[in-house]
């Protein structure tokens, strides 16, 4: 009887069995569980007994259970689906089970790999949403940070620049020199960390102008000797006269790069010597290839850790003796490797270190009619074309403001307009026509370049074209998109100094 079964049904993993109406088996083909004559069904699994209801039945039925786990006495766990049939003709009930561990196995993997699929999947977008948070919760607070410290710095910066005009003795005038260097070494180093994420993103971009080398190392010299002074140790700067003295680079990014590497030596250096060395290695094409290097006498870095000092963050010195960021040495590397240039280090414990650059940069080959002095005066002042110039301040920084004043006032071209609320300003230009506009970005009430965007819908003449200027210390890739979409002009960053402020300015007057 059970051939003619398993030839309906035939499945290798398949067992057939027949049962009277008391659930004792008539017959088994045993593919699956041993079973014999007389034995209860429920012997296999409890869950037959809940069929002892059926197995009298007069009736037709058909009932199926499908992921029934059953276990042999071999303690082998199989998951089968069940049929269970009674006949109204009086014959035996029929149990088929049929095994598909495998593929119910199969399934489960397939379903588990699909659903850790979207588990993952579910992870990294909240990861993603996570670091984006992130990353808008510190370019905010950096960009806060940055805006409350620059505008102080902002007045430090500028009246250095003012007073450096005025009669004073040389004494004076290198005092001065040094807290305006100061001054720029601590706006560096509030930006170190938004150079290093800047960096990190690939957001840091290059600007290169002509600036005068000479007068650079020169001042570098003069504030560390200072220094060295102070600290009871010596400096030495050791530099090649035949280096050109105008060259084109990013002149804040060089001295970021000396500067970060200085006072690195100097920190590290209680006794002996701090040498500062630049040489000119070949010329080409316009182009000059300069050997640097600081070395110092220091506290030297154990050999293991040579590879990790050019991390963000790192200090080896765990004793918080030294403080500092850890982002120094980070940025000179990143500085560097964006100039197209290289850094190494050599250093040797309680000896000293010694940190080597090789630096590419262009330069004019006529250096004798290269000047910078009266730069302003042969580009731009020669070619206005009114006397006195309206300019509009947006800027509630009472620093800047005084700053801006002080600077514009020495000038003579100028009359100059200020407001402190951004909710003025609209009214101040319908008011009044101006030849150019000064516009702080942080504007309180409104932002200054949403005031901009406004600016150049208003249907009155001239606010289409008159120049704007960006007063900002926000200066990603994206922030200065912004800028020109919104109908900015130009960008003076901030801290800024009157050589800067006056370019700006007289470039874009007419």
């Amino acid at each position: 009887m059970l051939e003619t079964y398993r030839g309906t049904y035939f499945h290798p993993r398949t067992q057939f069995i027949t049962i009277d109406k008391t659930g004792k088996v008539i017959e088994s083909d045993n593919i699956l569980f041993p079973l014999k004559k007389g034995d209860e069904i429920s012997s296999i699994n409890p869950f037959f007994e809940g069929l002892a209801s059926y197995f009298d039945s007069k009736e037709d039925n058909d009932i199926k259970f499908t992921c029934v786990h059953l276990e042999s006495k071999k303690k082998q766990q199989h998951t089968c689906d069940i049929e269970f049939k009674t006949f109204a003709n009086g014959q035996p009930s029929l149990v088929i089970i049929h095994d598909f561990s495998d593929h119910y196995e199969y399934y489960q993997e397939v379903a588990q790999s699909r659903n850790e699929s979207v588990i993952n999947s579910q992870i990294l977008e909240l990861q993603n949403k996570y670091l984006k948070e992130k990353e808008d919760f510190k370019n905010t607070f950096i960009a806060n940070f940055s805006h409350e410290l620059r505008n102080p710095l902002t007045g430090v910066t500028a009246f250095c620049s003012v007073l450096q005009k005025t009669d004073m003795s040389l004494e004076q005038q290198d005092y001065v020199e040094v807290i305006k260097s100061s001054g720029d070494h601590l706006k560096n180093m509030i930006g170190d960390i938004l150079e290093m994420s800047k960096i990190e993103v690939g957001k840091l971009t290059i600007d290169e102008e002509l600036f005068d080398f000479h007068k650079l190392i020169e001042m570098l010299a003069f504030t560390y000797t200072v220094k060295a002074k102070q600290k009871n140790i010596e400096f030495e700067v050791d530099f090649d006269d035949k280096i050109p003295k105008y060259i084109e680079g990013d002149k804040t990014r060089i001295k970021q790069v000396f500067e970060n590497l200085l006072e690195n030596a100097f920190k590290f250096t209680t006794t002996g010597k701090v040498t500062f060395t630049i040489k000119e290695n070949q010329r080409r094409a316009r182009k000059v290839n300069l050997n640097i290097s600081v070395k110092d006498t220091g506290i030297g870095i154990p050999s293991e850790k040579l590879d990790i000092i050019f991390n963000s963050f790192t200090q080896l010195d765990v004793t918080q003796k030294y403080s500092g960021t850890g982002l120094g040495l980070s940025i000179v590397k990143g500085l560097v490797e964006l100039m197209d240039g290289k850094i190494t280090v050599e250093s040797e414990e309680n000896v000293g270190s010694i940190f080597k650059m090789n630096i590419n940069f262009k330069y004019p080959i006529n250096q004798e009619n290269t000047s910078l002095e009266n730069k302003l005066d042969i580009e731009y002042k020669n070619s206005l074309s009114k006397e006195k110039y309206n300019i509009l301040l947006a800027e509630d920084s009472e620093l800047a403001q005084m700053a801006v004043l002080k600077i514009l006032s020495q000038e003579g071209h100028f009359y100059l307009d200020i407001i402190s609320n951004g909710e003025d300003v609209i009214e101040s230009v319908i008011h009044n026509e101006y030849d150019l506009i000064l516009m702080d970005i942080r504007m309180p009430g409104t932002h200054g370049d949403e005031l901009t965007k406004m600016i150049r819908s208003l249907p009155v003449q001239n606010c289409k074209t008159i120049p704007i200027l960006a007063l900002t210390a926000n200066l990603y890739d994206d922030d200065k998109k912004r800028y020109k979409k919104m109908g900015m002009n130009d960008i003076i960053e901030k801290p800024f100094d009157e050589t800067t402020l006056l370019s700006k300015i007289y470039k874009h007057l007419k």
